[in-house]
């Protein structure tokens, strides 16, 4: 059975009986601010600050001024946007503090004159070193309290591009206690009057068709290690968004590789043609850290030649060698770029 956003925003309902302190309605509304036809124009890196082994880690030792200093290095090779990652896993620990350290790194972003794509909460897991994330079990409702923390204060920010809810729900059907989930966090986030659209970072194939009812815009994340697996890709992508009927962007991609050489190449032909394919494109990640695949002695499976090593500045804060070519301005600049101004159209 097909569910459509209106279904599925309400299934929230029961969500605030019993006095949730989140006391918004959750409302069918159409994104105001930052809505835009295509992407080709995205340009952009997620960030796993270099401190950080986990998403709670990061948050609990967040500092500002370091923080600022990593944005500052995707600021170089003229990047429009940080994808910024947060979880309830985090804010639980210290839900004033969190809150308070999240809204400092959306200005620290927006200082270095980027737009934030925050997402709320992740999905992906790993062996090795697992990056953390809210899992399905268990009482949802301190859930709401946390999206009307982070989200409120910035639902008529320009600051904030748009909304991803999820980094990588696997879902592949709308009968998940996953989907259920997430389309109750959708109607979370929308009922507290954001004006952004919303998002979901989704993978490929039925992975997108299953939470395409939630999003404004679509979304994929291909990680090709040649051109004609990303034509594929790509095909595959177009196919969707033409069905669906929506706009589609790409908030993660390229492999990773250990040969800093190998690994521009990638970068290049991705940057290429993800812009033109008007998905545009954003990395993963700014610094070589603690983390899964920031580091050279932890790469994860998304590499070339088994070498997920994903960074795109050393711990240094050096461009890796053979991605010099991203320091020349982009042919496609962001609508705010445009207009001369650091507005949203």
């Amino acid at each position: 059975m097909n569910i459509t956003r209106r279904d599925a925003l309400k299934s929230l309902g029961s969500a605030f009986i019993g006095g949730s302190a989140l006391q918004c309605v959750a409302a069918e509304t159409k994104p105001t601010m930052h809505v835009y036809p295509d992407y080709g124009w995205l340009r952009g890196l997620g960030i796993v600050p270099s401190w950080g082994a986990n998403i709670v880690e990061a948050w609990q030792l967040y500092d500002g001024a370091r923080f600022r200093e990593e944005v500052a290095l995707a600021r170089t090779i003229h990047c429009n946007c940080i994808r910024l990652w947060i979880d309830f896993a985090a804010w639980k620990t210290d839900p004033a503090k969190i809150t308070e350290r999240f809204l400092d790194a959306v200005a620290g972003v927006a200082e270095n004159g980027m737009k934030v794509m925050p997402c709320l909460y992740n999905h992906w897991h790993d062996k090795k070193l697992d990056y953390g994330g809210t899992p399905l079990a268990g009482d949802w409702t301190p859930q709401f309290d946390y999206i009307k923390a982070v989200v409120t204060p910035l639902v008529n920010d320009d600051r904030v591009m748009i909304w991803e809810l999820c980094n990588e729900p696997g879902s592949t059907d709308n009968g998940t206690l996953e989907f259920k989930w997430m389309s109750q966090i959708a109607a979370a986030v929308r009922g507290c009057g954001t004006k952004q659209p919303v998002t979901i970072g989704t993978m490929r194939g039925k992975n997108i068709t299953t939470f395409a009812p939630l999003m404004d815009v679509l979304n994929g994340h291909p990680y090709a290690h040649n051109r004609k697996a990303l034509e594929v890709i790509i095909a595959g992508y177009s196919a969707i968004q033409k069905e669906v009927g929506k706009p589609f962007m790409v908030n993660e991609a390229i492999p990773g590789a250990l040969d800093d050489l190998v690994r521009a190449e990638a970068v290049r032909f991705h940057a290429e043609m993800l812009s033109a394919a008007g998905f545009g494109w954003m990395g993963w990640v700014i610094r070589e850290g603690r983390a899964l695949a920031t580091r050279r002695d932890l790469p994860d499976g998304n590499g070339i030649n088994g070498g997920g090593y994903h960074p795109f500045f050393t711990k240094d804060g050096k461009l890796r060698d053979g991605l010099e070519f991203l320091t020349e301005v982009p042919k496609l600049r962001a609508p705010w770029e445009r207009n001369g101004s650091n507005s949203s159209i």
